[in-house]
């Protein structure tokens, strides 16, 4: 199977690269990316092409990028006139998925959400939550990788609908961390409370170096966190609590 990536970040080239491992020629475009992503691409062994060669010829197109290009990458795609299978595979909220969608009106189109670390081969799984008519013909492709495939519904918006609900679980406790590591700071107690780490809900509050940790992917969390809260809202749900801590990250950035 031919495939086009865009773009290979540390998710994107590392999902690429299991599609490489499981026998699939996978191609990107280099014009216009940074040098690293000119290093990810050549050890995930990605072929360097044309805008227009990768997607002219590809039968799968993969999008995997921080969801503020989702949508450009879609109408670019869909503006090539593209006919073959799309996954979107970005945290996106209801409202930008119905966009994305419609600027690819010649493509099948399939709703992803990655849930897990870049898929390497370490202890913990990444999982590709996969929803749409062709969600198990995308599912087949990462077959025996490092990527377990679950297809979790029929229309797309389910698989963002599941990446979702654990983003905002996960990266939420991460938030409510960065907080209480500044609230402690402030304070002069951080002592105090990273010995609280011991406690079986508490394993965030063992480095208190988290916050500048997490500022590497604070420019990526917090867009995540916007369609998080159009998510929460189009469900009839607490919209505003993932806009709170969508100032986290932006104090982050």
């Amino acid at each position: 199977m031919r495939v086009a990536v865009f773009h290979p970040g540390a998710m994107g080239s590392q999902l690429a690269a299991q599609l490489v491992r499981a026998g699939h020629e996978v191609h990107w475009v280099p014009d216009g990316r940074s040098t690293a992503s000119v290093e990810r691409a050549e050890q995930a062994g990605l072929i360097g092409t044309s805008f227009a060669e990768a997607v002219g010829a590809a039968e799968v197109v993969l999008c995997s990028c921080a969801p503020q290009g989702a949508l450009e990458v879609a109408e670019q795609v869909g503006r090539a006139g593209f006919a073959g299978v799309y996954v979107e595979a970005n945290p996106l909220s209801p409202q930008s998925l119905t966009e994305a969608q419609s600027a690819l009106p010649q493509a099948t189109f399939v709703d992803a959400g990655v849930v897990g670390p870049p898929p390497t081969g370490g202890p913990a799984p990444t999982h590709l939550m996969l929803s749409g008519a062709a969600a198990q013909q995308v599912a087949e492709l990462w077959s025996g990788t490092a990527v377990t495939p679950m297809v979790v519904g029929t229309e797309p918006g389910a698989a963002s609908a599941a990446k979702s609900a654990y983003a905002l679980y996960n990266k939420g406790k991460a938030a409510l961390a960065v907080l209480a590591f500044e609230l402690a700071a402030e304070h002069g107690v951080t002592e105090a409370l990273t010995a609280q780490h011991i406690r079986a809900d508490a394993g965030s509050l063992s480095d208190p170096k988290l916050p500048e940790r997490l500022r590497s992917v604070a420019w990526r969390w917090g867009p995540e966190f916007d369609e998080l809260a159009q998510t929460l809202d189009a469900a009839g749900l607490e919209g505003d609590a993932a806009r709170a801590l969508r100032q986290v990250w932006t104090k982050l950035t």
